[in-house]
């Protein structure tokens, strides 16, 4: 018999009730959170937890990096939308749909991926992989004209610091900024990254272009 007040293994609403309580824990926390605080928070017995999930790496991904269908498929349309416009809009629609999503997703889960990320190699694989393998790398891939693994690092950690300060520090006033007064102040930025000229190719092309010159 389980203990008072806690949900029985097979209840259609305890693996919601775990994955509710470690977004809130993970994001609190870190990616070491106690595994029985969660199960306690959630009103289920410890073993439910490993039930569900085997290891914290799985609870983890379902929990924070996992997204609702709904949003998965918003998340791709997103992606896809972006990838059709002209180049001229790549940098403002890049950043409009990042805060705009986690804005609606909830700073929480934002949290929980940089708190996890920043305090365990074993979270990194997960995150690593939704950053840079779910739609931001293979848009690069779409829209970059050279160099995109580069590219999409460099969008990643323009949009990654833009999310811890919104999100994880929240500071003023900068958390309270509109999506549209984003964009206008990291837009062109982040189009530079993704589809402009990198200070490096152009090192390079003074660099070739001094040769030649001397050459003459």
């Amino acid at each position: 018999m389980s203990p008072r007040g806690r949900r029985p293994a097979g209840s259609p609403d305890a693996r919601e009730a775990i994955l509710a309580a470690a977004r809130t824990a993970f994001a609190r926390d870190g990616y070491q959170t106690s595994l029985r605080g969660i199960a306690r928070q959630a009103g289920v017995d410890p073993a439910l937890v490993h039930h569900y999930f085997p290891d914290r790496a799985s609870l983890f991904s379902a929990a924070v990096i996992s997204l609702s269908a709904g949003v998965q498929m918003d998340l791709g349309a997103r992606a896809a939308a972006v990838a059709r416009l002209p180049e001229q809009d790549i940098g403002a629609n890049l950043v409009r749909s990042f805060v705009s999503l986690w804005d609606e997703v909830g700073a929480d889960r934002f949290a929980a991926v940089f708190r996890a990320a920043t305090g365990s190699q074993d979270s990194l694989a997960p995150v690593a992989e939704f950053v840079f393998g779910g739609t931001l790398g293979p848009l690069m891939e779409r829209v970059s004209p050279d160099r995109p693994q580069l590219r999409t690092q460099l969008v990643a950690s323009q949009l990654i610091g833009m999310g811890l300060v919104r999100w994880v520090v929240r500071a003023e006033p900068f958390a309270a900024l509109e999506v549209e007064e984003l964009v206008a102040l990291v837009g062109p930025t982040v189009h530079r990254y993704a589809v402009g000229r990198l200070a490096e190719d152009e090192t390079e092309e003074a660099a070739s272009q001094e040769d030649a010159d001397l050459n003459d």
